[in-house]
């Protein structure tokens, strides 16, 4: 007599399937193959979960090296706008020295070159003298006032 067996399969904690007739290897090749897939899968995303970290470690890592390339170009041009403010005030100082100079310059310039000692010198280091009457020349103007010179003025 055969006897037929009962096998209850059960998914979980809820009955999916009675069997009445059992292949139990044809069962385990199912196993195999379910713990397979789901192995491949386990596979899968474990190697998208690595892509993903790699990608982001590369994200990361050019933020920061965008960060640093950003922080020294502004320590650059801060340091350029500094060194460029002291040579400003640096000709500065030159000029307020030079425009004193001149100042001085100008002065001496100023109290050396009056008209009594201009009349002095020529009168006495240079030998000049007062023109005479003689020497004295005229021109009268008509109505324009500029003048066209053909000969040496006597």
């Amino acid at each position: 007599m055969t006897d037929i067996k009962t096998i209850y399969i059960e998914e979980g904690n809820a009955l999916r399937e009675v069997q009445t007739e059992f292949d139990y290897e044809e069962l385990q090749r199912k196993r195999r193959l379910e713990e397979e897939i789901r192995l491949r899968e386990k596979r899968r995303a474990k190697i998208a979960r690595a892509r993903k970290k790699k990608l982001q470690s590369v994200y990361a890592t050019m933020a920061i090296a965008f960060c640093v390339c950003f922080f020294v170009g502004y320590v650059y041009l801060h340091t350029s706008v500094n060194e460029r403010t002291s040579n400003i005030a640096e000709l500065e100082t030159q000029i307020s020295a030079l425009k004193a100079d001149n100042g001085a310059a100008e002065a001496r310039i100023n109290t050396s070159a009056n008209l009594a000692n201009v009349r002095n010198t020529a009168l006495n280091e240079l030998g000049m003298v007062y023109a005479g009457a003689d020497k004295i020349v005229y021109y009268d103007m008509e109505t324009s006032d500029s003048m066209n010179q053909y000969n040496n003025i006597p």
